[in-house]
């Protein structure tokens, strides 16, 4: 993979091609990084005080990391094994919040953090729309209702395992650890909200301005309707934020270490939440 060839392809519709556009892929990651760390610092210390505002960093990163794989879907050579990474990562990921949350429980926080089963159903959605374009574009009706099942299904077998955990009472266990483990539009990290998100991103890839709006309407649909009972927007609003690294991105790849976030996102969340444990009040 060449991204640095392909770059003006990447580029078109992008309002600020030209020495403007300063932020490589690697560069837009190690942005997220860091304001990801400062979230889950808020997160994981909020007993030992931790400010809220630490929290308000991270809202635009989802948004950015969302943008990273669908130039990643678009460029990789691999996409089903690019796609089995993340449903890979997102079930070991469930099992590590487990074990360490019945371990190591601290009071008042946690371990439900894991935006891999997003990222799963993002790209699993890409390819239908991949799937769809084909489809349209080779006039095969067959393609096109394939595509159309394809969007469906995660919804379909969400809506079922909804039911039937919660048909009963207690809770069916095989279908409670079913829901957990099979990524669903009502069940990842962010649900429906932060798919469709990713989802917009790939499809509008072709037009920057266009990419860069949806955090931007998402939002400012999050400020005038998710506000609680004191009046005050929630803080996702501050995922309009995300507009900026997308416009500033030049469509080159840049830093290239592969694995790095697939490591660093558990990891700094799980040295967090042992650090909040040992730093928890005595008895």
């Amino acid at each position: 993979m060449n991204n640095d060839n392909s770059t003006a392809n990447s580029l078109r519709g992008n309002p600020l091609f030209g020495k403007w556009s300063a932020l490589d892929g690697g560069a837009i990651k190690i942005i997220g990084i860091i304001l990801m760390a400062m979230d889950h610092m808020h997160q994981m210390f909020i007993n030992q005080g931790a400010p809220v505002w630490l929290g308000w960093f991270g809202r635009p990163v989802a948004p950015m990391f969302l943008f990273l794989c669908a130039e990643g879907f678009y460029y990789t050579r691999n996409k089903r094994l690019y796609m089995l990474r993340f449903l890979g990562a997102c079930i070991l990921m469930n099992l590590g919040n487990q074990i360490l949350g019945k371990l190591f429980p601290v009071e008042n926080v946690e371990l439900i953090n894991n935006i891999f089963g997003a990222l799963f159903l993002c790209v699993f959605y890409m390819f239908m729309v991949d799937l769809f374009r084909e489809g349209i574009r080779e006039k095969k009706p067959g393609r096109i209702v394939l595509a159309l099942g394809g969007f469906l299904l995660p919804l379909v077998v969400g809506f079922v395992l909804l039911i039937l955990l919660f048909g009963k009472d207690p809770p069916n266990q095989v279908m409670a650890l079913l829901f957990f483990f099979i990524p669903t539009p009502f069940s990842v990290e962010g649900g429906i909200f932060q798919v469709v998100v990713g989802v917009l991103f790939y499809a509008l890839r072709k037009y920057r301005w266009a990419q860069a709006l949806v955090p931007v309407a998402m939002g400012l649909l999050v400020a005038f309707t998710g506000r609680g009972e004191s009046g005050i927007p929630d803080a996702q609003w501050l995922m309009v934020f995300a507009a900026l690294p997308i416009l500033l991105y030049n469509g080159r790849r840049g830093w290239q270490a592969k694995y790095f976030f697939y490591a660093f996102y558990p990891a700094h969340i799980y040295l967090f939440y042992l650090a909040a444990w040992f730093l928890r009040p005595a008895g």
